[in-house]
Parts: C-alpha cells; structure tokens; sequence
C-alpha cells in the first residue's frame, strides 16, 4: 500500500513503512500485539490519503462539468458519480430524445402518432418545413449545416441512446464522460437554434 500511494504522497508513503516496522510489539512468553499507537497513526495516515484521492477525483470530475448542459448535469450526474456508467449516458440522450419531443408536440399539438428516436431527429430536422433549423437553408452553406445537424441527432439516438437495453452494452468512467460531453453538445446546439428562432420570429 505504501507504493501504492508513493506518487500521492511520497512522506506518508515512508512513514508507513516505519510504522509497519513497529505496528506489533513482542510480549513475554513470544507473544506479539498491536501497538496501538503505530495502529491509530496508521488509520490517520490512510485517512488522509484517502481525502487526498478523493479530492483528486472530485477535482478532476469536477473540472469536466462546466463542460456539460446543465440538463444533462440534472439527470446525469449522480449515475456517473455513483459508477453506473452506462446508465448515465443513456440518460443524457434520453433527456435530448425528450426535450426534442416536447418541440415536436408544441408544433404539432394534435399529432397522435409522435415520432421517437432517429425518426424523431429526421422530423425536427427535416429537409422540408423542419421543426428546428439549424442552418439558413437559403444558402448551400446553411442546408450543408441543417443536413449534418440531422445526421448527429439521428446518428447519436442510433448508435449511442440505449446501447445497454439493445446488446447489454457496458461503458466505462471515460467513455461515459466523452458520451456526456457529446450529449452536452448537443444540447447546447438546441439551445442556441431555439434562441435563434425566437430572436427571429
């Protein structure tokens, strides 16, 4: 263990091998116990390494979060903190699959059949009479951007909502992270197009 943290913190990595040099006292009749005052010093040595890792984590957990949407903070974070990958990157497209279906029904309020998924993203982004347009399809330039917004929609609900209810898929801490990211992206974009369109209307 005291190698195991050396690059934490290199002078409690040394002093923990002291105190394993004098965690047991021999007695009479060759019998040996704890010292109890090497003991207590070794569970605060640990006790503050293990604030030390934690610290790290948080940090550098922390420090990717100004990076994400804060809706995707809202139903994203926790899962991620508490390990469940997999889930908190299903949850992030699930939130993007969901705000997109509010837009859809406020356009289209009497719509019974309401879209979901890839078929939802070909719909609010489509070629024709779109429910968000990403792009001033005008111009060659604009429907280039409108065309490939709807390819990253339609693209991230095939391949990356839901992997885990499809193939059982499991993620790990960082692919789970770029997933977030990518999500946040994403909903940063509707942001930006729906201010857009207000500013405009």
């Amino acid at each position: 263990m005291a190698q195991q943290i050396s690059s934490i913190n290199a002078p409690i990595s040394n002093h923990l091998i002291d105190l394993k040099n004098n965690l047991f006292i021999e007695i009479p009749y060759q019998c040996f116990c704890i010292n109890q005052i090497a003991y207590g010093q070794t569970i605060e040595c640990l006790e503050v390494v293990k604030g030390q890792i934690f610290a790290t984590n948080q940090t550098g957990d922390r420090g990717l979060c100004h990076l994400l949407h804060p809706d995707i903070l809202r139903v994203s974070e926790k899962l991620y903190r508490d390990g469940s990958y997999s889930e908190a990157a299903c949850r992030a497209f699930i939130e993007i699959n969901s705000r997109l279906k509010s837009l859809y029904r406020a356009k289209y309020p009497d719509s019974e059949n309401v879209p979901d998924g890839q078929p939802l993203m070909n719909k609010v982004f489509a070629e024709n009479d779109p429910i968000l347009e990403a792009g001033d399809r005008t111009t060659q330039t604009g429907k280039d951007i409108h065309s490939g917004t709807r390819f990253l929609f339609a693209g991230a609900m095939a391949a990356l909502r839901n992997q885990k209810a499809h193939e059982n898929i499991e993620i790990g801490k960082d692919d789970s992270m770029r997933q977030l990211i990518f999500a946040s992206m994403l909903m940063f974009q509707i942001d930006e197009i729906v201010a857009s369109s207000d500013n405009n209307s």
